[in-house]
């Protein structure tokens, strides 16, 4: 742990003393209209480069360059005309450039209004290209996500993520309007394979946290809504690494009335899960291929296509595994497992959408979606494993010093099995509209859902400890554990709307958005109806004009969609409830200078009330429902980001976040030394992470800015955990914290300044990275979860499920 530390303090000193050392090339000047009005938040960019910065709210910028190259920089603006300009600047220069942007008078597209209403309201907005850049075993949004306040992840072998004290289920996800779904089965990172969100395909992101607006749907915790490109002209990329390759494509034909982009994903953790303890022939292959289709039949009327295939097979036939846990300061043990058997899981998952859009004026959109998904999961294994736990000698003086020694603490062995087979179809159909003049913003929006899903479950769990874990029957027979074994036939309608309003006005005080809203749902199989209404209010002072105020809060229901109707033993329960969460979110945003560079501050804080909710149990990323509404709750916590230019012409940021979580389950009780029976209380919800910081940092030699370097830094204190032998409390104890630090360093080989013959290939490649990436730097092992094992003296041990160790990854990323 010392030398990593050590080794990574040299890197980063060396680095930033060559930064300091270097000369600053810098072009600086101001953005402005006709009007002589400041503009900001114009985007300022290199072509070819993920360099860039945006205007303050003085219309002033810096960007810092390569000297003695010749660049394209690049002005755009929402609602203005792209203008770009080629300069070349010698080493030490400072120029001045004052650029006039000119209003556009056509309609703008779809995503662009979107991503006016999003920098006036609460939502995060993050650059899709840094993607690409943040190193770290799974490259996409969702890794970026990870280093958002609010948000917390305890696996880098998972897409998956909590927020605010959420589990994986409470979370929304829109692509292009579209709602997607995961896998139903999966129970480890392992198994997961791509997430949905192409990243190559991304234009737009934007996050929330809570206290979203009511357009979107019934999940309690966050919603993340991604808007694909629309294609001006033919482009690509590319990208290779040791672990994933990907190829996308893009275009706009039939002068431009028809668009398309077209992305195909292969991955393998083949490479990744062979630094985990358990060691054995690991065959995991994912593969992802999706289109966006799109055709204007004139000004007014587009029809475009989203489609989707999935397949993701998981083989493993596991070894030998052998896991050390204690310290020098306490006593060590060694756990040895020997495996015969094999996992063998199938994911195969599809998605189809149309979407009927028109626009007879500026200002309104009429749009009509239909989509269908389905989801085909195999999960087969039968493992075995006879297992050792031993001493480990830790006297220095000792010749058997790391070694097993004595007799052993405990002995058994266990089988797993499992024949699952899940199939679910999701169809729906839904009208949105939207009306919007200069200062006020109509939406709504009715949908209708159909649901069928068939689950067939049949798994068990035997674990003989020597004789001191096996439940038996009094006439002596074995009895298995964890027994599933149902099949479940189900279908269920849905039908859901909103209506929203936004108006903006301004007073001697300053500017207000103020939004307002109501959902309502109905779902057939409890026949329950339920009303959701939430309101946001913004407002920029006068007195302050570089700070936002925002409050919004409301009703959010989620009603169950099949895993939180089914129990441990695979019943369903007709009479399960939509859980409830009254939300309220103050926040605030300042931005501001720092050594002439732009800066923002964003705080949050949140108060959430939970009524009728359904208790559960988080093993890695596997989540089981007790099916029934009988607990109540509440989160609460602080959410803060510092971002901007750290590096000129680069962003970068920190976020920290500070929650608490708990919930009181009915008829939870322990007894006491007189057999009373005493309610337990507030006890922590699984997700009950109290502290989060994460960093996303970036830098490149301004001499020389085709070498850059990317760290991301994770720490997320431990969730709590409820070992067998708890008797009194649910949860009482906490697992170690998961820190993982994953840094890489990238060289430019094809930019801007390259030149290439007209015969030679490359001439086609505008750009072209090379960069090599260290993952979990410091090589520190993170638990994941827990296996537990009794000794001779009736004892439990916990054995640590550690994640993935030290990596070297080697990728190619070239667009053209």
């Amino acid at each position: 742990m010392r030398q990593s530390f050590t080794i990574l303090l040299f890197v980063l000193s060396g680095w930033v003393s060559f930064s300091l050392y270097s000369q600053n090339t810098i072009i600086e000047g101001f953005v402005k209209d006709y009007n002589e009005l400041p503009l900001e938040f114009v985007n300022v960019a290199i072509q070819g480069t993920t360099m860039g910065t945006t205007t303050r709210a003085d219309g002033s910028f810096s960007l810092r360059v390569a000297p003695e190259v010749k660049h394209t920089v690049i002005f755009a603006y929402l609602g203005y005309e792209q203008r770009r300009f080629e300069v070349e600047l010698s080493a030490g220069e400072k120029r001045n450039m004052n650029v006039y942007l000119t209003p556009l008078s056509t309609t703008l597209p779809d995503v662009e209004v979107t991503d006016k209403q999003i920098i006036s309201s609460q939502y995060i907005k993050i650059d899709p290209r840094l993607a690409t850049l943040i190193p770290g075993p799974g490259s996409g949004v969702e890794n970026l996500l990870k280093t958002m306040p609010g948000v917390s992840s305890s696996s880098e072998l998972s897409s998956q993520y909590s927020v605010r004290g959420g589990n994986f289920d409470e979370n929304l996800v829109y692509v292009n309007g579209i709602e997607i779904y995961r896998p139903f089965l999966v129970r480890s990172g392992q198994q997961e394979g791509l997430s949905f969100v192409n990243s190559n395909l991304v234009s737009s992101i934007s996050f929330s946290a809570g206290g979203f607006d009511a357009q979107y749907g019934d999940k309690m915790a966050s919603v993340l809504d991604i808007t694909y490109k629309t294609p001006t002209e033919f482009r690509g990329s590319f990208y290779m690494s040791l672990l994933e390759g990907s190829l996308h494509i893009e275009d706009a034909l039939a002068d431009k009335r028809l668009t398309y982009l077209f992305g195909v994903r292969h991955k393998s953790n083949q490479y990744l899960l062979g630094t985990l303890d358990t060691q054995g022939d690991y065959k995991p292959e994912f593969t992802d291929v999706q289109t966006l289709v799109n055709y204007s039949f004139n000004c007014e009327w587009d029809l475009s296509f989203l489609g989707n295939y999935s397949r993701n097979q998981y083989l493993f036939r596991p070894e030998r595994r052998e896991t050390r846990f204690g310290s020098v300061f306490e006593e060590v043990r060694q756990f040895t497992v020997l495996f015969e058997g094999q996992e063998r899981d199938l994911f195969l998952t599809a998605l189809g959408a149309l979407s009927l859009n028109y626009q007879p004026e500026e200002g309104q959109k009429f749009q009509l979606i239909t989509s269908v998904f389905q989801t085909d999961e195999t999960e087969n294994f039968d493992i075995k494993g006879r297992y050792l736990l031993e001493r480990v000698e830790t006297s220095l003086g000792s010749s058997e010093f790391g070694q097993p020694v004595g007799t052993p603490l405990g002995a058994g062995s266990f089988h797993n099995h499992a024949r699952n087979y899940l199939n679910a179809i999701v169809w729906n159909i839904e009208h949105k509209g939207e009306i919007a003049t200069q200062d006020n913003t109509l939406k709504w929006g009715v949908k209708y859902q159909y649901e069928d899903i068939y689950d067939r479950l049949s798994e068990w769990t035997m674990v003989d400890s020597a004789g001191y874990a096996l439940p038996r029957h009094p006439a002596d027979f074995i009895l298995l554990q964890d027994t599933v074994n149902t099949q479940i036939f189900m279908q269920s309608s849905r039908i859901s709307g909103f209506v929203q309003n936004s108006w903006e006005f301004g007073s001697n005080h300053g500017r207000y958005i103020f939004t307002a809203g109501v959902r309502s749902n109905y779902w057939s199989y409890n026949n329950q109806w339920l009303v959701s209404p939430r309101a946001t209010l913004l407002y920029k002072p006068v007195w302050a004009p570089r700070m936002v105020l925002r409050a919004s809060g409301g009703l959010y229901h989620q009603p169950p969609f099949y895993k939180e109707l089914r129990d441990f033993q695979g019943n369903l329960n007709p009479d399960i409830k939509a859980q409830e969460s009254r939300q309220i979110v103050l926040g605030a945003e300042y931005n501001m200078q720092f050594w002439d560079r732009p800066f923002k501050y964003t705080g949050e804080i949140y108060y959430k009330q939970f009524k009728n909710l359904i208790p559960y149990e988080l093993d890695n990323v596997r989540i089981r429902y007790y099916a029934n509404n009988n607990a109540k709750g509440y989160g609460t916590g602080i959410d803060m980001k510092l971002n901007g230019e750290f590096v000129p012409g680069v962003e970068s940021w920190a976020s920290l976040s500070v929650m608490q979580t708990r919930e009181i389950i009915e008829g939870t009780y322990y007894l006491d030394s007189e057999g009373n029976q005493v309610p337990l209380g507030y006890m922590p919800r699984p997700t009950d992470q109290r502290f989060a910081f994460s960093i996303f940092f970036q830098d490149f030699l301004p001499r020389n800015p085709t070498y850059k370097v990317n760290l991301a830094l994770i720490y997320g204190s431990g969730l709590p955990i409820s070992p067998p032998s708890s008797q009194k409390f649910r949860n009482p104890v906490y697992m170690p914290p998961y820190r993982r630090v994953d840094i890489g360093f990238s060289k430019e080989l094809i930019g801007t300044q390259s030149s290439f013959g007209d015969r030679n290939p490359l001439r086609h490649i505008n750009s072209m990275w090379i960069a090599a990436e260290v993952f979990n730097l410091l090589e520190i092992n993170n638990t994941i979860s827990y296996l537990w094992i009794k000794d001779v003296s009736n004892d439990y041990y916990a054995i640590p499920n550690f994640l993935t160790s030290r990596l070297i990854n080697i990728k190619l990323i070239a667009e053209f």
